[in-house]
């Protein structure tokens, strides 16, 4: 099953899309109205990827009536390798999307306009994997080997991790979506997201072992929801409530994920239900942190951002004059509590 092809959310989001974007700031945001006529507020929201348990808290708040309860009526689009999903939020195409944080920042920077309100991901399930009977115990006793890594040329974090060890012996292969190449042997190390290669190895019988990538210092916010900034400016408050109504979501996914995940397998059949389960119980991890334990599911600090920003400038993805002209990267929308008579 092919749970990561070599397109699917890449760090590094290239100049391409430019003429797509300017494509769609010509007369961007969608058609009719915004309100149903039961007085339920239409919200869109263009996922990265296919439905899979890294959207169970969206997934959760829609089917357990989270959305409905907050006057919502959601779509829930599914992506794909080819959905440039960041680019759909910043013009307007769609209300939310669910995109990286280096996507964000790459697309503010070049004029986009789209800010980040929740990040489902506290820590980045971005890893290297190896065989559990693999003689490297670290990711830098890997780096800094002469293995053969299958992983997709030119991502963000293999120059992150080249800068901080020497990769000089290393081997890459291309990353085209197929674990068989890292299976038959042919390469000792294969990129991943932590929740999804590694669980279906395990069930086909191949056990592994996972080097985070954000153990480095390396540790972008992933699953971000990001809202269109005229959105935001317009109706701050519709935005604090949907947030807040996809951060119960989240919790009610953590708590009873299997009912979610039928719903999820349904429209994506290829998951099956062992693999559910077992991505489902690797997600807390990723997903929890101190700053959500004190805040919420999905909070972000700016001091976070703004490492991000440094170390993309510093690895070239942006430059020093992209940086100052970012503006607000992120917000924690909350709703304001009720006056006091």
């Amino acid at each position: 099953m092919n749970l990561n092809p070599p397109n699917r959310r890449r760090f590094a989001t290239g100049l391409p899309w430019l003429a797509l974007l300017a494509t769609m700031l010509v007369g961007c945001g969608g058609s009719g109205s915004p309100t149903d006529s039961d007085g339920a507020r239409r919200v869109t929201v263009q996922l990265n990827w296919f439905p899979e348990p890294e959207f169970g808290g969206f997934y959760a708040a829609k089917e357990r009536g989270i959305f409905e309860q907050a006057g919502f009526d959601v779509e829930l689009i599914k992506g794909g390798a080819d959905v440039p999903a960041p680019q759909l939020v910043a013009s307007g195409n769609v209300d939310f999307a669910v995109v990286s944080a280096p996507q964000l920042i790459t697309i503010r920077a070049r004029g986009g306009r789209a800010t980040g309100v929740f990040a489902s991901f506290q820590i980045s399930p971005r890893s290297l994997l190896v065989k559990r009977e693999s003689p490297y115990q670290s990711l830098q006793e890997l780096w800094e080997s002469d293995a053969t890594i299958m992983a997709q040329d030119g991502l963000v974090f293999i120059r992150w991790l080249n800068s901080i060890y020497d990769g000089s012996k290393l081997s890459f292969i291309p990353y085209a979506g197929s674990t068989a190449l890292f299976v038959d042997g042919k390469a000792e190390s294969m990129q991943c997201f932590a929740t999804a290669e590694p669980v279906q190895l395990e069930v086909d019988g191949l056990m592994t072992r996972v080097f985070v990538v954000g153990e480095t210092g390396y540790n972008p916010y992933d699953g971000v929801l990001a809202v269109n900034d005229g959105l935001l400016e317009a109706e701050p408050e519709m935005v604090a409530r949907f947030v807040e109504a996809v951060r119960q979501g989240w919790a009610s996914y953590l708590t009873d994920p299997d009912p979610i995940n039928d719903v999820i397998s349904k429209l994506n059949p290829d998951l099956k239900s062992n693999v559910l389960r077992l991505a489902a119980a690797k997600l807390p991890a990723f997903v929890r942190s101190a700053d959500t334990a004190a805040h919420g599911l999905g909070w972000m600090t700016a001091d976070r951002w703004g490492d991000l920003v440094k170390q993309l400038e510093t690895l070239g993805e942006i430059t020093a004059d992209d940086a100052a002209k970012l503006g607000r990267i992120h917000v924690n929308p909350v709703i304001d509590p009720a006056p006091v008579n």
